[in-house]
C-alpha cells in the first residue's frame, strides 16, 4: 500500500504526518525547507513624513521614521520600497485592494464602489503556477492550499471589494459581474481557524499519559507500515530489494521525525499552538455614521470602559500566530492576512497612544479619521499606523524566532510583503504606496535596503517634485521568479513595466 494512500486514509489522527513524510522526502532528494508567501494588509495608508526613510537614493544606510521604526530588528531581511504606484484603483480604496492583489483591470463595480475583480490575486496566481508552494497542480500539494484570515472585515457598505484579499480567476460566460468574480472570503473567527488546521491533534495542556497513547497510536502507523513492507518482501522479485530498502528507511526516518516533531510537546519545529479564545464581535459598529453598515462584525481596539482590553489586537495576533503554526507544520505555504478592510470600521481611542483626537473626541473609526483632511488627526493616525506596524513587526520576528524543518529560520524561508490600498493619509491617493518586502536567507530578497524607484512612467507629486515611478505589479514580477514563475506580465499594459530592479537576486 502507498505510504501517502495510507495516510490519508487515517484522517484526522495523521493529518500531521503527510507533511512529516512530504518534508522526509524532499530531504531525500536534496532539497531544503519549502518556501512560503504571505501578504500582510493594513488599511488607509501611512503618514509619508513618518513612514519612509529621507534618503533620496537607494541606499543601505537610512533611518527609519517613527511609523516603520518596529521594523528596525528586521533590517537585514527587508526592502523597504518607495516609489510604487497602484494602477486601476479608481482612486478609492475598494478599487485600490482589488487592484493591489490582482494587478489586473476590474470587470467593473456594482453600487457606489464594490469594485469586482477581474482576475486572480497574486497569492492565487502564484499557488497556482509554483511548483514550490504546494498548490494542485503540483506533487507537493499540502493539505491547504491557502489560508485566507482577517482581523476584522467592517467597511462602509456591504461590499466584497475593501475586504477580500484573495480571488480566483473569474468565471467566464458571466454576464452578472458579481457573479463572475470568485472572491475566497477570508475567516475572522480565529477559533474556526485553529479547528480547521489543527481538530484531529490534541491540544496543548494534553497530560503525559494522553499524549503517549496518541504517539503509539501514530506510530502505529509505522508499525502498519513495517509489517506491510514484510509482507511485499515475500512477493517482490530479488530485482526490487533496493527499493524496498529504501522503502524500510524512509519509513524509519519518519518514526524519528514523528517522535522529534510530533506536536505534542516541547521541540521540533511543528507545534500546535494554543486553542485561542472565541472573540465576540460588534454588531453593528459603534462610531458615526453607523447606518452605513449594519451587517459586518467587527472588533474594536478597545472595548470602552475597558481602556487595557484590546480585542482588535488580541484577534489579530492570534491569526499571524495560526499562521506561523500552519507554515512551520507545512500544512500550507501561501496565506493572506487583512488588519481591517481598506475602508476601516475598527474603532481607537483617543487618545490613542498619547495623541488625542480634535475636539477631546473620546473615539473614532480609523475610515473617519483618515478621510477627515484635518491636519490637527496626522499624529493620531501615525499612531494608528504605528500600532499595525509594531504588531507585524512582532509576528515577522517570531516567524524569524522559528526553527525551520533545514535547521534555518521560517523567515529564512518566507516571502512576506507588507502593503496598503492607499498612500499618504487623510485621502485615498494610490501614488507611492507603502510597500515593504522580507525574506530571509533561502528567499533571494536582498535584505537592508531603502529601495527608491525612479526612472519608470508614472508621475508622482509626493514632495512637490515629479519623479517616475513603477506599478505595483511589477513588485509582484519580481518576487514570482522567487517560486519558480516566470510571468510575462501582469494586467493591462499600462499596469506593468517588468520585474522590479533590486528587490530579489
Amino acid at each position: 500500500m502507498a505510504r501517502r494512500s495510507f495516510l490519508r486514509a487515517c484522517g484526522g489522527s495523521a493529518a500531521l504526518l503527510l507533511p512529516l513524510l512530504r518534508d522526509i522526502e524532499a530531504r531525500a532528494d536534496g532539497a531544503g525547507a519549502p518556501l512560503r508567501f504571505l501578504v500582510i494588509h493594513k488599511p488607509l495608508g501611512v503618514q509619508w513624513a513618518r513612514w519612509r526613510p529621507a534618503a533620496t537614493t537607494t541606499t543601505t544606510s537610512f533611518t527609519l521614521p517613527a511609523c516603520s521604526a518596529a521594523f528596525e530588528p528586521l533590517r537585514s531581511k527587508m526592502v523597504l520600497i518607495d516609489g510604487v504606484n497602484i494602477v486601476g484603483g479608481a482612486g478609492s480604496a475598494e478599487g485600490g485592494v482589488v487592484a493591489l492583489m490582482t494587478g489586473q483591470t476590474a470587470l467593473g463595480k456594482i453600487g457606489q464602489q464594490d469594485w469586482c475583480a477581474g482576475g486572480a490575486s497574486i497569492d492565487q496566481i502564484l499557488l497556482a503556477r509554483s511548483p514550490m508552494l504546494g498548490g494542485p497542480t503540483t506533487t507537493a500539494r499540502t493539505a491547504f492550499g491557502s489560508l485566507q484570515l482577517a482581523a476584522d472585515v467592517r467597511a462602509d457598505r456591504d461590499e466584497v471589494a475593501p475586504r477580500v484579499l484573495s480571488y480566483l480567476d473569474p468565471l467566464p460566460g458571466q454576464a452578472d459581474i458579481s457573479r463572475a468574480r470568485q472572491p475566497l472570503y477570508p475567516e475572522t473567527q480565529p477559533i474556526a481557524v485553529f479547528n480547521r488546521l489543527f481538530g484531529g491533534a490534541l491540544p496543548p495542556g494534553t497530560s503525559a499519559a494522553d499524549a503517549a497513547r496518541l504517539l503509539a497510536h501514530k506510530l502505529s502507523v509505522v508499525d502498519f507500515m513495517r509489517s506491510d513492507l514484510a509482507r511485499l518482501r515475500t512477493l517482490v522479485p530479488a530485482s526490487e530489494k533496493v527499493r524496498l530498502d529504501a522503502h524500510a528507511d524512509a519509513i524509519q526516518k519518519l518514526e524519528a521525525t514523528i517522535r522529534a516533531s510530533l506536536p505534542i510537546g516541547p521541540g521540533g519545529t511543528c507545534a500546535v499552538p494554543a486553542v485561542p479564545p472565541t472573540f465576540n464581535p460588534t454588531v453593528p459598529p459603534r462610531g458615526p455614521n453607523t447606518t452605513l453598515n449594519t451587517t459586518l462584525a467587527g472588533l474594536d481596539y478597545y472595548t470602552p470602559n475597558e481602556p487595557a482590553n484590546h480585542p482588535h489586537q488580541a484577534v489579530g495576533r492570534a491569526h499571524l500566530a495560526l499562521i506561523k503554526a500552519a507554515f512551520a507544520c507545512d500544512l500550507t505555504r501561501v496565506a493572506t492576512f487583512s488588519w481591517a478592510a481598506g475602508t476601516s470600521w475598527v474603532l481607537f481611542p483617543g487618545p490613542f497612544d498619547g495623541a488625542p483626537l480634535p475636539n477631546d473626541v473620546p473615539a473614532a473609526t480609523h475610515h473617519n479619521m483618515a478621510d477627515s483632511g484635518d491636519a490637527a488627526t496626522n499624529p493620531w493616525l501615525a499612531n494608528v499606523d504605528t500600532f499595525y506596524a509594531r504588531e507585524t513587526a512582532q509576528a515577522l520576528q517570531e516567524l524569524d524566532a522559528q526553527v525551520d524543518s533545514d535547521g534555518n529560520s521560517l523567515l529564512d524561508n518566507t516571502v512576506a510583503a507588507y502593503v496598503s490600498e492607499g498612500s499618504q493619509m487623510p485621502g485615498h491617493g494610490q501614488t507611492d504606496i507603502p510597500f515593504a518586502v522580507f525574506g530571509g536567507k533561502n528567499t533571494r530578497i536582498q535584505g537592508g535596503k531603502f529601495l527608491k524607484v525612479t526612472g519608470g512612467p508614472l508621475s508622482s507629486v509626493a514632495d512637490g517634485t515629479t519623479t517616475g515611478n513603477r506599478p505595483t505589479n511589477d513588485v509582484w514580477l519580481a518576487l514570482a521568479p522567487v517560486f519558480g514563475v516566470e510571468l510575462a506580465g501582469l494586467g493591462a499594459a499600462s499596469q506593468f513595466t517588468g520585474p522590479l530592479a533590486g528587490l530579489a537576486g
